[in-house]
């Protein structure tokens, strides 16, 4: 059974600024007089780089993973209020030596902020000529995926004929949780149905299925736009303990969306904090393979094809890679 995890994250040195784990570094400051914010920063930085994929090609090894979407995200000056070390630019040159590198493991995306002045030429660049294979992840923050902002940059990607990642799980960047649930909420489902209808030739996919609160509008929302894909990362989180639920849910946006519409994805991080012992890719890959196994113990029927498709088939056909 081909294993695609259709949304990973590889990070370089000097990819994310230290203000993204600002607060992170604060509140572990906060629980005990003697810590400082700084004495913890070096170690949040460097533990998620991987400087060559290498470590988290071996990752997606012991969890017998073929493939992986690797996203990019921008979080510099215009979301933190601080650039990071490596550029952009620089940041793309990575993505295009890592598919170099792990040739048919890793198709990285390009993400570039719209409030750079330069983000349509970036993009073009590298998707032209770095072969990049689609872009995401992207983030809505004080914009929503349907923003006139954000067009032109989607508009490339139609023309491309590549896909686009959009991110809508409630809460972004470090706030994970999310506080507005309502369609005010820039990451809102919603948001991106509108979007896919008024561009029908652009494939879409809504990274996190809606992660926590929105996973059934997520499917409903889209549930008459097949230019639209849900990807089911995120919810490794919350599965362990909770079979029968994550089969029940599963089993709804089957329903509602088709399984040929359902992307297995993670969401895994690269680096030391997150890849070997601490992942737990695996079990999330073994939970899908054996869907058939597992949904019959709850009273549910997925068929052999079914995971199969939500297992790799449907991103192989959506980024048509079947051939590599």
């Amino acid at each position: 059974m081909l294993a695609i995890d259709s949304h990973a994250h590889i990070w370089g040195h000097g990819f994310v600024p230290p203000a993204f784990f600002r607060a992170a570094a604060e509140g572990w400051a906060a629980k005990e007089e003697s810590r400082r914010p700084e004495m913890i920063m070096p170690k949040l930085l460097e533990g998620i780089v991987d400087p060559d994929g290498d470590d988290f090609v071996a990752n997606m090894d012991r969890a017998g993973i073929d493939a992986s979407m690797i996203m990019m995200i921008d979080v510099g000056g215009p979301v933190f209020g601080e650039e990071p070390e490596t550029p952009p630019e620089a940041q793309i040159e990575f993505y295009a030596e890592l598919q170099r590198r792990h040739a048919g493991r890793l198709f990285c995306h390009v993400s570039v902020d719209a409030a750079r002045p330069d983000h349509l030429d970036l993009t073009r660049r590298a998707l032209r000529d770095h072969g990049l294979r689609g872009i995401g992840e992207i983030t809505p923050n004080g914009f929503s995926a349907a923003d006139p902002s954000i067009r032109p940059m989607l508009e490339i990607a139609a023309d491309e004929g590549v896909p686009v990642q959009v991110h809508t799980r409630a809460g972004v960047w470090t706030d994970m949780d999310g506080s507005d649930l309502t369609e005010g909420n820039p990451v809102h489902p919603l948001h991106v149905a509108r979007l896919a209808r008024e561009l029908p030739e652009l494939r879409i996919i809504l990274c996190h299925a809606g992660f926590p609160h929105w996973w059934q509008v997520a499917a409903e929302a889209v549930a008459d736009l097949p230019n639209c894909m849900l990807d089911i990362s995120n919810w490794n989180e919350v599965f362990r303990g909770a079979e029968a639920e994550m089969i029940a849910r599963l089993a709804t946006w089957r329903g509602i969306v088709g399984a040929e519409r359902l992307l297995f994805a993670s969401d895994q991080p690269s680096g030391p904090r997150f890849t070997g012992t601490r992942s737990h890719l695996g079990e999330w890959a073994d939970f899908i393979r054996a869907l058939p196994e597992n949904a019959a113990r709850h009273g549910y029927r997925f068929t052999p094809e079914e995971a199969a498709a939500i297992m790799g088939g449907n991103a192989a056909r959506l980024y048509r890679i079947e051939e590599e």
